[in-house]
């Protein structure tokens, strides 16, 4: 969790804050922060979901913070932009499912 503590400081929030927005307490959110305690999936897609990033930027994966709407172009286009009215949730959905079937493959591009 290499940029929680960068993105929470851009946005000009406290981890007490933070914690609140996501649904914990302080200090589960300070042993994120800090790398001491590991974050549950769903807490990582809510953070995602308020720093407006991907999960894989927030994770340190990604240089540059992707949004999931430039992550699904691609898809969008496939499927004849029926992914623009979609929620951020959904969004995430279809892009973990994506990287899951791909993972099933051995494909991590």
């Amino acid at each position: 969790m290499l940029r929680l503590k960068e993105l929470r400081k851009v946005a000009k929030l406290n981890q007490q804050q933070l914690a609140k927005m996501v649904g914990v307490s302080q200090a589960a959110y300070s042993g994120w922060e800090n790398e001491k305690f590991q974050i549950d999936n769903d807490s990582l897609y809510k953070l995602s979901e308020i720093f407006g990033v991907t999960i894989g930027y927030l994770l340190g994966q990604e240089d540059e913070p992707k949004t999931l709407d430039e992550q699904l172009e691609g898809v969008d286009f496939a499927l004849y932009g029926e992914i623009h009215d979609l929620t951020d949730t959904e969004k995430q959905d279809i892009l973990s499912y994506i990287k899951f079937k791909k993972s099933q493959r051995g494909d991590n591009d």
